[in-house]
């Protein structure tokens, strides 16, 4: 796109730039008259404004000389911006700063070879002694990502991706060097700990780390929750809030096909999220978990609720209100996912199915059966929900700080079934 001046204009009481963006004409709002009386007040505002549009729409021309520093950071990333999901992005990002631009970022696109990839990824295993498959395993997708981006773009004069393995010959990299490093070691909240861990809390944070315990969604999910998602008898989960590099939210639809579904909601969590409702005296189009204020004024609409509110921040929360209640009661944190282990933990301790757990967490990889058992797996899910809801009306004794989750013989070194947690 070629090099704009941009139009200041004044609309009202506030400064707008105008601009072109995708072919569409666009304004931006700088700030009020009040904060800038006179034209010259803003200029600065405006002129650096308009220098970010233009960095940003630079095109990226491809050559031979093109190294990959220089074309990841000016055509994959600002292409992955439009394309991936902001938690995904954030992770290619941190990917490429630790381990690949150090040590390919210099070299020119069109020279590297799978010898150099595999150099890179040795290298890296070599220099980080803690590493997991895992991990590199997600290194590799980047790359084998940026090389698809750059066969796209010309760049590869045999339109070979030096990283990804090819079945008609001896191609791709391996992750090699890592025997024995598998994931660490994870956690699964028992009952008890879950009951001594939301006596400790207070609205709204106790109503959160509830849907997170007796739900089992993660936190994206869960913050993305509106008062219309929830029936009285059921969840129902339509998206899913996404965090990009500083921490931003966006609104995106729930991470699979699967994840898009309906989770049967006990008794328990029934309680607190009606007192909660009944509280907040809220409408629908407002976020279950409503921010008390928003600061910007430049929110994607899809960010705003009925009340032009935003979902509140769940790392805020956690830092200025979960922590501190949690220490003062003598009880650890694990993360929000413990929780979702901890309910996939807790069915399969009652006897519950694998196959039925999955379904209440909304794996995707349930298989070929689902379709002919759907209806008796919503039948079954509702089952093992009711028979969760019993085992929590029983007595428990409080959870002490660090304890292993304990219920039925379930120990510390429980397993989850694969496909489950």
């Amino acid at each position: 796109m070629p090099y704009q001046r941009g139009e200041l204009k004044k609309i009202n009481v506030s400064w707008h730039a105008g601009y072109y963006e995708g072919g569409k004409r666009r304004m931006k709002k700088l700030g009020t008259v009040a904060e800038y009386p006179k034209e010259r007040d803003v200029a600065s505002t405006f002129q650096s404004f308009m220098a970010d549009i233009n960095a940003n729409n630079k095109q990226f021309v491809p050559s031979a000389g093109t190294v990959l520093r220089t074309f990841v950071m000016d055509e994959y990333f600002p292409k992955a911006e439009k394309e991936l999901r902001g938690s995904t992005l954030r992770g290619y990002r941190a990917i490429w700063n630790k381990y690949v631009e150090p040590r390919l970022g210099n070299m020119r696109v069109r020279d590297i070879r799978t010898f150099d990839c595999q150099n890179a990824m040795d290298a890296i295993v070599r220099d980080n002694s803690d590493v997991k498959k895992a991990s590199l395993a997600r290194v590799k997708s980047f790359m084998s990502a940026v090389f698809n981006e750059a066969i796209r773009a010309g760049l590869r004069k045999d339109d070979k991706n030096p990283v990804a393995s090819d079945k008609h010959r001896n191609g791709g990299i391996k992750v090699r060097g890592v025997k024995g490093r598998g994931k660490n070691e994870t956690f699964a909240y028992s009952l008890d700990e879950i009951k001594a861990l939301l006596a400790a809390l207070t609205e709204p944070s106790r109503v959160l780390m509830a849907v997170a315990a007796y739900a089992g969604l993660p936190r994206g999910e869960i913050v993305g929750l509106k008062w219309e998602d929830y029936d009285g008898k059921v969840i129902h989960v339509r998206r899913n809030i996404c965090f990009g590099q500083k921490g931003e939210m966006s609104v995106e639809p729930p991470k699979t096909e699967a994840s898009e579904a309906s989770v049967p909601v006990i008794a328990p969590l029934r309680n607190i999220l009606n007192a909660w409702k009944a509280k907040s005296k809220v409408t629908d189009g407002c976020w279950m978990f409503q921010a008390a204020f928003t600061r910007k004024e430049d929110h994607p609409s899809t960010l705003l609720d009925a009340g032009r509110l935003t979902p509140l921040s769940p790392a805020n929360i956690l830092r200025d209100v979960v922590l501190p209640a949690l220490e003062k009661a003598g009880i650890a944190l694990r993360g929000y996912h413990a929780f979702r282990r901890g309910l996939a933990t807790n069915l399969r301790a009652l006897g519950v199915d694998d196959l039925t757990i999955k379904e209440i967490l909304r794996h995707s990889d349930v298989g070929v059966k689902r379709a002919s058992y759907i209806k008796r797996v919503d039948e079954k899910s509702v089952e093992a929900m009711d028979r969760l809801e019993a085992e929590i009306r029983k007595t428990v004794q409080s959870a002490r700080k660090g304890a292993s989750p304990v219920m039925k013989g379930v120990g510390s070194d429980a397993v989850v079934p694969i496909g489950v947690a």
